[in-house]
């Protein structure tokens, strides 16, 4: 019984960190995109290097976040869930796009 309880709080954990990910998302990558392509002007090279770091400091939440939330898990369970939580994060960066979207028009 205490198992099944602390299962299911593991992948609500999962699910809800990579949901909550998501939301920034489209704000991240409009950053990293306009920080490395520039927007009016080409960037300088601290623009690059800052939107270079910004992708690297959110893989890194991500990639650390899943693994923490999925430490106790084998091996293959642990690279399927981790392929597998584009999925969340997609889904919600989406909506957050839309919303975001939808509030600047």
């Amino acid at each position: 019984m205490n198992q099944t309880i602390f299962t299911k709080r593991k992948f609500q954990a999962y699910w809800l960190f990579n949901l909550l990910l998501g939301i920034p998302t489209p704000y991240a990558v409009i950053y990293m995109i306009f920080g490395f392509y520039g927007f009016m002007a080409r960037p300088t090279n601290q623009e690059r290097y800052m939107a270079i770091a910004a992708f690297c400091v959110y893989v890194l939440v991500w990639f650390i976040g899943n693994s923490i939330v999925l430490r106790k898990e084998d091996r293959g369970t642990r690279l399927g869930m981790l392929v597998l939580s584009v999925l969340p994060l997609t889904i919600s960066a989406y909506i957050s796009f839309k919303i975001m979207a939808v509030i600047s028009s």
